[in-house]
């Protein structure tokens, strides 16, 4: 007899009820929900994206090759003022928690996350990738590129390598960080992007209606987490501790959309 029966059959005979733990997939079944919404701008007027001045940059005319290169400060939908490469992620409640992860997202499915920077741009401008994620910069032009990044300098010091034409670097040792990783050009320096790193899978960056959605995140109260490469947090210094929300079991938790108002200055 295990000791496991034994405790079974005591408890029988003593009137008294058991519980036998289930295992934490089973106990955790049903206690999951998607949450999703809408980054919008918050100002009266939409800014619209004008052409970058290259000057006397000496790869001008190729960087030119394919039309203009248009400022990526915002991105905002003319129509529904949707904000685009917005960074939005949950966080716990309590400093230090970590965020149950379902089932079916502990094992990591894609291994690499591409940039690119075919025309003097990278792209995607915002990237969002979880630790264990390879990033690997690539360079299908045919020019030379710069990449440099760097984030906390204890964290995620990066690094500076030059990219001739058809080359790839790949960067598999970024860690989670609060901080964001910066990738730069110094060759074509209005080339700029960013990178964030998580240690759980409910993150996204929003697509060009400015929307987001999270998938088999666990029910319950957690903090919503917004930010933009050109603005910071969501309501400024108070918005770094994000918003509270309440994501649903078994559903879709609908936020809506939350207005991101332009900086003060």
């Amino acid at each position: 007899m295990n000791r496991l029966f034994a405790i079974v059959v005591v408890a029988g005979l003593l009137g008294g009820v058991i519980m036998v733990p289930q295992s934490p997939a089973r106990a955790q079944n049903g206690d999951w929900g998607n949450v999703k919404g809408a980054i919008v701008w918050g100002g009266d007027k939409a800014p619209e994206r004008v052409a970058l001045n290259l000057g006397m940059n000496p790869d001008k005319n190729a960087c030119l090759k394919n039309g203009p290169i248009l400022d990526e400060t915002w991105i905002v939908h003319p129509k529904n003022k949707g904000l685009r490469h917005t960074f939005v992620w949950l966080a716990p409640k309590e400093k230090d928690a970590q965020i149950p992860i379902h089932p079916s997202l502990k094992a990591i499915k894609v291994k690499e996350i591409i940039i690119d920077q075919p025309v003097c741009m990278f792209i995607p401008h915002a990237i969002a990738l979880r630790e264990g994620q390879a990033l690997v910069a690539k360079n299908n032009s045919g020019l030379s590129h710069n990449y440099k990044w760097s984030g906390h300098p204890d964290v995620n010091p990066g690094g500076n390598v030059l990219l001739p034409p058809n080359a790839e670097k790949v960067i598999d040792d970024l860690k989670a960080d609060r901080l964001p990783v910066s990738v730069e050009c110094g060759i074509h320096p209005w080339m700029r992007g960013w990178v964030r790193i998580f240690n759980h899978p409910y993150y996204a960056v929003t697509d060009e209606n400015g929307g987001f959605e999270l998938k088999n995140a666990p029910a319950g109260e957690w903090q919503l987490m917004v930010w933009h490469g050109s603005g910071g947090w969501l309501g400024g210094a108070k918005g770094k501790n994000g918003q509270t929300i309440t994501i649903k079991a078994g559903g879709t938790t609908n936020l809506g959309n939350l207005a991101y108002p332009p900086p003060a200055n």
